[in-house]
């Protein structure tokens, strides 16, 4: 018994941190739409997506589409997810070639611009050039994901 407290008191404060951690995806603080966190909290969401980790995305979403709205949001969810995954897999190879943010955006938003292609995997040269776009909420420092 004490072997097992003692590994749940041990286990908590790195439960406690994640929860903060992915709590702050939502309505996250930022300066204006040139910070650095925009280009974090689009590789978080991004691999969040890669790698179907259904509940990380969830912590992109607002509280208001968790109600009522949640089974929209779900199904929102699952097909920007398979999107993503659909073109790595066509791609074949994932090959990052640069990664900015916007400068051509109004100040109420923020766009993260990611530019990758498959490196000529199978014989197949494909490039793409994607996004993620964030909102600032009216009236306060705080952004979120548009989905």
């Amino acid at each position: 018994m004490n072997t097992l407290r003692l590994s749940l008191v041990a286990l908590l404060p790195l439960s406690l941190s994640l929860a903060a951690q992915d709590s702050t995806n939502v309505e996250f603080a930022a300066e204006n739409n040139q910070a650095d966190v925009f280009i974090e909290k689009c590789h978080t969401w991004r691999n969040a997506m890669r790698d179907n980790k259904v509940d990380l995305m969830w912590t992109f979403v607002e509280e208001k589409f968790k109600g009522s709205l949640k089974p929209k949001m779900a199904q929102k969810l699952k097909k920007v997810a398979a999107k993503h995954r659909r073109h790595l897999d066509e791609a074949g190879a994932y090959v990052q070639r640069s990664v900015s943010l916007s400068q051509e955006t109004p100040s109420d938003t923020a766009q993260v611009i990611v530019k990758w292609d498959n490196n000529g995997a199978g014989n197949k040269n494909i490039g793409y050039v994607e996004s993620c776009v964030f909102e600032q909420l009216p009236g306060t420092t705080k952004w979120v994901l548009d989905i």
